[in-house]
This record gives C-alpha cells, structure tokens and sequence, in this order.
C-alpha cells in the first residue's frame, strides 16, 4: 500500500481523518491570509500610485492635438464654473514668422455631444469670433454652449450628461465609466477633423 491509513483500530482511524481535517482547516487559513495580503498590497499600490498621478483616474480636460492646415491645434474644456454655460478653448499655436487671423475663411465648424455608445444627442453650428495670434505665439478661439438646451434632450441623452441614475447605492468604480463626449468638428476644404474630450456628467 502507499502513504495513508494502515491501522485497523475504529479509534487510530477517527484520530487519522481528524488530523486530516486539521490539515485542510490550515490550509483553508493561510489561503484566505495570502488573499487579504494581496488585496492589502494591490490597496496601497493604487493609492500610491494615484497620490504620485493625480490626473490618471480622471477624464483628460483636453483632445489631443492635431495639424489642420499647418497648424497644431486642440481642444481645452473650461474650468469656469457656471450653472448655466460650458466654454471649450480651441487652442491654435501659430509657430510661423507672421501673425495669422482665424478661424480661416474655409472653415466650417460644429459642436456636437455624444454618449459614450456614440449616439448623436447635440449638434450646432460654431461661429466663432476672429482674433489674429502673433507669430511665434498661441492663441485660441472660444465656445460656449448653454447646458438649459441639454437639459431639454431626450432621457436617454440626458441622463448621461447630468447623471440623472446618481444614488448612495451606486458603486463608486461604475462612476468611473459614466461620462459623455464634447466634440468641436472643423471642416476644411479636403479633410474633417474631430477634437474630443469626454466628461463626467454634471450634478
């Protein structure tokens, strides 16, 4: 016979299987001792790493850059509060040697807001007030929309903009996915450009 139970004794065999039961229960312990230890160490690492990146669990307030028409350009969300607006900065670095007026004649612009499932909830056109940027220098165009016209959309729209589902009981981690999209729209004469940024919804 190999390892195991040799004895015929009733009481050998009740002591056996009762060491045998000792052995798991320890088992079972240090299994559920290593877990906590793990999920510990997995707790400290994400608060240190999110005290070291502080931007890093949070919507980016900015696009990201592109080249229209030879110039590098992107899309800033204002960190005004107001109530009833939201502004976005059209940011457009002019790096050549003479100063350049925009929005230029051949552009044509919109506003749009998106869900996160891509849905089409708000467009309008941009008329965007001229400014000239000095050479070798930054300049931006401004947006703002009222947020009175969001509140007006269908349900399904809205809720993701102003998180109409917000409760106590909701998990914190869900939060983290709800948001919708700001979308500014330039086109040009041979090419559409899309600036992005998704935002929480407001409270």
């Amino acid at each position: 016979m190999g390892k195991g139970y040799h004895s015929r004794s009733p009481e050998e065999f009740r002591d056996y299987l009762k060491q045998i039961n000792e052995k798991h229960k320890k088992t079972r312990w240090r299994q559920i001792v290593l877990f906590i230890d793990l999920v510990l160490v997995i707790l400290i690492f994400y608060i240190g790493f999110k005290a070291l990146n502080p931007g890093s669990f949070q919507n980016s307030t900015k696009s990201d850059k592109q080249v229209v028409d030879g110039y590098p350009i992107y899309l800033s969300l204002s960190r005004e509060e107001d109530p009833t607006y939201q502004g976005y900065f059209l940011f457009i670095e002019n790096h050549t040697k003479s100063e350049t007026k925009v929005p230029f004649a051949t552009w044509k612009s919109e506003f749009r807001i998106k869900t996160k499932n891509g849905i089409l909830c708000f467009s309008e056109p941009i008329e965007w007030e001229n400014r000239t940027i000095p050479s070798e220098a930054n300049g931006f165009l401004y947006h703002s929309v009222s947020k009175e016209k969001w509140k007006s959309l269908v349900p399904d729209c809205r809720k993701e903009i102003f998180d109409e589902d917000a409760s106590i009981f909701r998990s914190k981690f869900r939060s983290l996915d709800l948001g919708f999209y700001a979308q500014v729209v330039i086109h040009t004469n041979d090419r559409t450009f899309t600036f992005q940024i998704k935002q929480k919804p407001y409270k």
